[in-house]
């Protein structure tokens, strides 16, 4: 039962991470470093309930587990370099492509490793 409280905490923070980075990286707005300190706020949420559930699921599958966390750490680096490149107006549509492609990529692995939770019983 509590284990269902951080999976929905973790993917409310996915969620609105996914939100607040799309939005400061797709407005033309020069206010990059607002969005960005508050995507590294909901990085620490999400690296939190993260542990907890990797804690969890670690017994039951531990490569699957290694891969979700590099995927993840990938997709927080991929974030800061591309926020970082729009502060510096060199940011591409390819950038754009791979944030967001690495996000739906750690989305659906880290609900394969959930086994469909909270949205399957």
């Amino acid at each position: 039962m509590i284990v269902m409280v951080w999976l929905w905490i973790h993917l409310a923070a996915w969620i609105v991470l996914a939100v607040v980075v799309a939005v400061g990286l797709l407005q033309r707005s020069a206010n990059v470093k607002v969005w960005a300190m508050s995507a590294r706020v909901i990085y620490l949420v999400s690296i939190v309930t993260g542990i907890v559930l990797l804690l969890r699921v670690w017994q039951y599958n531990p490569v699957g587990s290694v891969i979700k966390v590099l995927l993840a750490l990938g997709f927080i680096a991929f974030i800061e370099i591309a926020f970082a490149r729009k502060q510096q107006h060199k940011l591409t549509s390819t950038w754009l492509w791979l944030v967001f492609g690495c996000c739906l990529v750690v989305g659906i692995f880290g609900l394969w490793l959930a086994q469909g939770r909270p949205f399957v019983s």
